[in-house]
């Protein structure tokens, strides 16, 4: 039987891997949008479930922050949607603390 500590950072990872996929639909070229932020922050892929607030602040930096909530906005209703959450379960938080508590929710239905 596999270790607490092991099943959270097999979800960690899970999450992450879906939480990319919710950023590259719901940011309009995602793709290039993730690489720009990777060569010119700090921002990296495999740290965007643990540290969403990097992400956040670079896109508000990029696109203003107008923009940047229609994004968090698309980003955070697709990820709800993929981890089977409701949408208004984390709607009224900021994107950072959302994104956690989406985390939390998603580690309840993986143990």
């Amino acid at each position: 039987m596999r270790s607490t500590n092991e099943k959270i950072i097999k979800a960690k990872r899970e999450f992450n891997r879906i939480l990319i996929q919710a950023i590259l639909e719901g940011l309009d070229f995602g793709e290039i949008v993730l690489r720009f932020m990777e060569l010119n922050s700090q921002v990296k892929r495999s740290e965007m479930g643990e540290k969403p607030e990097l992400f956040a602040e670079k896109l508000e930096e990029v696109f203003g922050s107008w923009t940047a909530n229609i994004f968090e906005e698309r980003i955070l209703r697709i990820l709800s949607m993929k981890i089977g959450i409701e949408y208004s379960s984390i709607e009224d938080f900021n994107f950072s603390k959302a994104v956690k508590k989406a985390f939390r929710e998603f580690l309840k239905s993986v143990k």
